[in-house]
């Protein structure tokens, strides 16, 4: 249940702010994994590419949630390499909602 609505959250807030490169079809979560997988349709592509952030790690600071990014995988090789470039080891302020079902 909560991984479902973390899926659903993430999916939402993905969506709100990056909707300009495409669409988050699908978001799952497994927490005890600490991994996200998203299938989503970029504009350009003609079909759905999948990625993941294969490993992500957790801090709290008072009410504050930090998740940090350690690696990814995606059906398309560049993406991966792009994602691992810009994203790895970056530590991200979770919204509140999210920190809430953690």
């Amino acid at each position: 249940m909560k991984d479902g609505a973390l899926g659903i959250a993430i999916k939402a807030y993905v969506n709100d702010r990056l909707s300009e490169f495409g669409e988050v079809t699908e978001c799952t979560v497994d927490t005890k994994r600490s991994r996200i997988e998203v299938r989503a349709l970029l504009k350009g592509e003609k079909q759905i590419i999948n990625a993941a952030v294969e490993h992500y790690e957790l801090s709290w600071e008072g009410d504050h949630v930090y998740a940090t990014l350690k690696s990814f995988s995606s059906s398309r090789p560049w993406l991966t390499l792009l994602l691992s470039k810009l994203f790895t080891n970056k530590r991200y302020k979770l919204p509140s909602a999210v920190g809430t079902l953690l």
